[in-house]
């Protein structure tokens, strides 16, 4: 099972600052290097839980291997949830359709697409198919599912009040029992998550850790061409919120980069594309803030396409080391940081604003904060630590644990250290089974401040 614990795993470098940043809706600049179409699957010690997973091209048959793999690893225990992952780019209704066949009745589907999957035995990736499928049948965790088509919600505070509260009603709890971990997964929506959010917070209040990932998919930035489902329900512009209820529940969400000196107040910005910092033009200081790097490599061309074109994916491979932070505080002096990825595109560069992705408005606060693929992988043991830690379990203790891996994290790796991610994952939690998506958006918790939405994070829950 453990095939890729022999790995070495990198130094561990402990921050003091949560430090979040934005990479909804890039592009794809890697290329997919399938595995061998084997069917898998990972028990936990106890069976009460189990990951099966298959990148056969015929998605029936991949369907039927990770389910039958992961109910082998129950040992004939009954499932009652079930997080499904699945890489596909067409014949989204007959997947899902079909994965519900596969799981059965009476068990509640906690799914999404991606583009690629991460399990115990490594990254899945796809041909023209992949699927990772967990099942749990620890009874001592429950679960309710709220959703709601973001379509059909008259404002973002709206969805997420309505989507708990069905959640919380779901799981047969009165609105005065607060749940003790809640799971989310929606849509990329540029920064509107924190509003919706915002709307959970009016329920449950700010303490309790919402913790997920957005959908993502093959296509270009925005393309849409993601799934979020249920046991019920399928949505393409979906909010799906699981209010979870268990004896112990730990969590782990950070990102990395960096601290520096450089920061300036927004003067001017309509939430997504800022125009001035300290009463000049942003990008002009935003220049500055990288020592004149950004200019000098876009005067050289690296950032043209063959059509001479300012190309976003290879804007976003500089910045996405380079992010910008919202500086945030709690009610108590807390300081956390909710930081964005600025993409200039050819509008920017002409009006020398920068476009970002999460909401900056005018008035706030924001720094920079530098980092490389290395301080990226030094994240990686800390988070299941963190969860480890905040669950208050040892290693090998535990159900199952759930992952969402920011697409823009996968990015500045280099193909050989990202496909360590699932044996140091594998080696801190000790065999406990997980599951994890590659996510266009990423939301949890910074403690005394709320829960955000980011990027350039991962994101690790343990639940027992």
């Amino acid at each position: 099972m453990n095939i890729f614990k022999k790995i070495l795993k990198p130094g561990l470098v402990i921050l003091t600052i949560f430090i979040l940043a934005a990479c909804s809706g890039q592009k794809e600049d890697f290329q997919l290097v399938p595995q061998k179409p084997v069917p898998s699957s990972t028990g936990s010690i106890n069976s009460d839980a189990a990951v099966g997973w298959s990148n056969n091209d015929d998605y029936k048959l991949a369907i039927q291997e990770a389910v039958s793999a992961a109910k082998n690893g129950l040992e004939g225990k009954t499932p009652n949830f079930a997080h499904v992952i699945y890489v596909s780019e067409d014949h989204h209704d007959e997947i899902i359709e079909t994965i519900r066949k596969e799981i059965g009745p009476g068990v509640k589907i906690y799914g999404i697409t991606s583009n690629s999957i991460i399990t115990n035995d490594g990254i899945i990736e796809a041909n023209k198919f992949a699927i990772g499928v967990l099942l749990s049948a620890d009874e001592n965790i429950s679960y309710g599912m709220g959703t709601i088509d973001l379509d059909n919600a008259k404002t973002p505070e709206e969805a997420g009040k309505k989507t708990i509260m069905a959640a919380i009603k779901d799981a047969g709890k009165s609105a005065r029992e607060k749940p003790d971990m809640i799971l989310y997964m929606g849509t990329t929506k540029r920064g509107e998550e924190n509003q919706i959010m915002d709307g959970i917070a009016e329920v449950v209040g700010d303490d309790i850790p919402v913790v997920g990932g957005n959908a993502k998919d093959f296509g270009a930035k925005f393309a849409n061409n993601w799934r979020q489902f249920t046991e019920k329900e399928t949505f393409s512009n979906g909010l799906i919120l699981v209010a979870v209820y268990a004896n112990k529940i730990g969590w782990g969400f950070e990102s990395t980069f960096r601290l520096t000196d450089k920061k300036g107040i927004v003067t001017k910005s309509d939430g997504f594309r800022i125009a001035e910092i300290d009463g000049r033009p942003a990008l002009d200081v935003y220049n500055e803030w990288v020592g004149g790097e950004f200019y000098t490599r876009l005067e050289a061309g690296e950032f043209n396409s063959s059509e001479e074109e300012v190309d976003f994916t290879l804007v976003k491979k500089f910045t996405l080391s380079n992010p910008i932070a919202k500086i945030v505080k709690g009610e108590n002096g807390q300081i956390g940081h909710f930081s964005t990825s600025p993409i200039p595109d050819g509008q920017d560069i002409k009006d020398k604003t920068l476009t970002v992705y999460a909401q900056v408005a005018t008035g706030d606060e924001i720094s920079l904060y530098r980092g490389n693929w290395q301080t990226a992988m030094n994240r990686v043991e800390k988070i299941p630590l963190d969860a480890l830690l905040r669950s208050g379990l040892q290693k090998g203790e535990g159900s199952f644990a759930v992952m969402a891996f920011c697409n823009g994290l996968r990015s500045i790796l280099p193909p050989e250290e990202f496909a360590k991610i699932p044996a140091i994952t594998n080696e801190v939690l000790d065999g406990i089974p997980f599951l994890g998506a590659i996510t266009a958006g990423e939301q949890g918790p910074i403690p005394g401040i709320g829960n955000v939405n980011a990027n350039i994070i991962e994101s690790i829950v343990l639940f027992d």
